[in-house]
């Protein structure tokens, strides 16, 4: 559950396409979880993830880079898919929905961009069994060739 939660900042930045300068090459990104609720979970255990940083590393092909939301979508099995995306001045907004077995996750993010950068805000909310809400921060940079 925690992978996917740091996974939508990065599908977020993947797959803005043509409206978004992606360079592609490898990209690193760092996501922090800056909020977190769980309902019926321990308050300790919730508080473990405020602070918790995990950070990705993923190679965007020439490809992707120009094909944009539908190359990611194709390896998200289908499972995700925008239901908003706006890029234009170095700024951008996004929401993105994705079916999962448990439930259904909606995120939100909204930051700023470069064709080698990337700095985003996002909040989250899980249904199903598993429910929970978390507002996080990403940062991201290309890194070099894959």
């Amino acid at each position: 559950m925690r992978g996917i939660v740091f996974a939508a900042p990065v599908l977020l930045l993947i797959a803005a396409g043509p409206t978004l300068p992606v360079k592609p090459g490898k990209w690193e990104t760092t996501a922090t979880i800056d909020e977190a609720s769980m309902p019926g979970m321990p308050a300790f255990l919730t508080k473990r993830m405020i602070g918790h940083a995990t950070t990705v590393s993923q190679c965007i092909t020439p490809e992707q880079a120009a094909n944009g939301p539908r190359a990611m979508m194709e390896n998200s099995n289908g499972k995700c898919h925008y239901t908003e995306f706006n890029a234009t001045g170095g700024k951008f907004n996004a929401t993105m929905a994705c079916e999962m077995p448990s439930g259904t996750m909606t995120s939100t993010a909204s930051g700023t961009y470069t064709a080698t950068t990337l700095d985003l805000t996002s909040s989250g909310t899980m249904t199903g069994p598993r429910a929970m809400t978390t507002k996080s921060h990403s940062s991201g940079h290309y890194v070099g060739p894959c």
